[in-house]
């Protein structure tokens, strides 16, 4: 009761005149957001030509987004490469943990690419007359790329070059020779640049906070534009494609997590109930980071040692977001869908790889869905990047989705981890939290 009196205390004198509600709600960019593109979808049915001639608004805020990429990734790749070199020391632990993260999340990228590409909810939205220039600079570079030329087209001329150019694939192999190179160097030369790196990824990602607050705006123009020139059938797209990213995670939270928790001796339905608290904070907050201190110390108190909480939870933010790893590349095939670029399967491994590097560093940050799919977009160089604004119109529905995802699949791989560890966990506090319970046969 005093701690939470503290806390309050503290809260109130950070804030001693807290604004009221609808002004707090009217401040939040989500809601802004939303009721930009519901405005922007009647004004593009009722003004169709004015609504496709307010393209350059979204242009304009893609133009920012993307701005930021080229620094974004290599600082990300480069803090996420030095940080796992040094869990070597944490042996065993670590190695269990980065395998299941890296098996979790591929089958979750698998499944969702799988149902995207079989449902296909971006389909029947033809592009206007206008559109065919604007794709025709994205498919043109990947028509009749030999394999010779795309291994050449990996490395950078030079490291000035890879960024001044946005070549987010080039930069992505630079970052990694730079991160190699800086695990080679003694810890005492080495960790200033980390933390270097480090602040100035912090300082980008508030640019990146900077941007997003004109995503209004640039969600205006872009829903606009799209119902103006390509009719109400893309809305219906959109909330098709909402509606398939809930069954999808859905279904891996069922499955995939559900095997999982069977096989570790948990049941998933317990350890949600016994979650409930940061839950509630993720559906309030739409962020999985949010809630990170608070699930560390609930998951010590179901029983898992400190130690291995301690390692695997913020791995896990690296490593482990599953709701990134099932939408995001449903988002990038979406886009592809709805703007008529027809992905192979050539387009789609590439896609699925580059994902793979890309996903990982950017997780802990607000917004890293977001600057993940828009960074996999910029790398693969075949899928319109205008389609980000469209997404970012829904936004705010898979942020929710994806958040409570990303924390019961940490939670889940915290809990896995420590059951399959000798002396992993505290087994009697353990069966009187989260564990299944049978009943004695009598």
């Amino acid at each position: 009761m005093s701690s939470r009196t503290d806390s309050e205390a503290a809260a109130a004198a950070d804030t001693p005149h807290e604004r009221p509600r609808w002004r707090r709600a009217v401040a939040n960019t989500g809601l802004q957001v939303l009721a930009a593109a519901c405005a922007a979808a009647v004004f593009g049915v009722l003004a169709p030509d004015a609504g496709a001639e307010l393209k350059p608004l979204a242009d304009a805020f893609i133009a920012l987004v993307r701005l930021t990429i080229p620094p974004i990734v290599f600082l990300v790749v480069v803090t996420g490469i030095v940080s796992v070199g040094g869990m070597k020391t944490a042996g065993r632990i670590a190695l269990k943990a980065v395998v299941y993260f890296e098996i979790v999340t591929t089958i979750g990228t698998l499944l969702g690419m799988a149902v995207i590409n079989l449902v296909r909810p971006g389909d029947g939205v033809a592009p206007p007359a206008g559109a065919s220039g604007d794709l025709d600079a994205y498919v043109e570079g990947a028509k009749d790329e030999s394999i010779s030329e795309f291994l050449l087209g990996l490395v950078p001329h030079n490291a000035v070059g890879a960024f001044a150019e946005g070549d987010i694939i080039q930069v992505l192999v630079f970052a990694i020779l730079f991160a190699v190179a800086l695990l080679q160097l003694p810890k005492a030369k080495s960790a200033p640049v980390l933390r270097g790196c480090g602040i100035l990824a912090d300082v980008f990602f508030r640019v990146i906070a900077l941007v997003i607050r004109l995503a209004p705006v640039g969600v205006f123009g872009a829903v606009s534009y799209t119902v103006g020139a390509y009719g109400p059938e893309a809305l219906t797209a959109l909330m098709k494609y909402v509606g398939l990213a809930l069954a999808t995670l859905l279904v891996f939270l069922t499955l995939v997590l559900g095997t999982v928790t069977r096989v570790a001796g948990v049941s998933l339905v317990r350890l949600i109930r016994g979650l409930r608290p940061e839950l509630v904070i993720v559906l309030g907050t739409s962020s999985s980071e949010a809630v990170m201190p608070h699930l560390m110390a609930r998951l010590e108190q179901f029983g898992c040692k400190r130690d291995i909480v301690g390692l695997v939870v913020p791995t896990g933010y690296s490593f482990n977001l599953d709701g990134v790893a099932v939408t995001v590349p449903m988002s990038a095939v979406f886009i592809a869908q709805v703007y008529g670029v027809d992905l192979g399967l050539t387009d789609q491994i590439t896609l699925f790889l580059v994902f793979l590097f890309l996903s990982k560093g950017t997780a802990g940050v607000t917004g890293s869905a977001f600057v993940t799919l828009a960074n996999l977009i910029a790398a693969v160089n075949f899928i319109p990047v205008a389609g980000l604004a469209l997404i970012l119109s829904v936004e705010r529905f898979l942020s929710l989705m994806r958040a409570v995802t990303n924390v019961l699949g940490n939670a889940v791989a915290a809990v896995a981890v420590a059951r399959w560890e000798p002396d992993g966990i505290d087994r009697e506090r353990f069966a009187e939290t989260i564990a299944r319970h049978r009943t004695p046969r009598r």
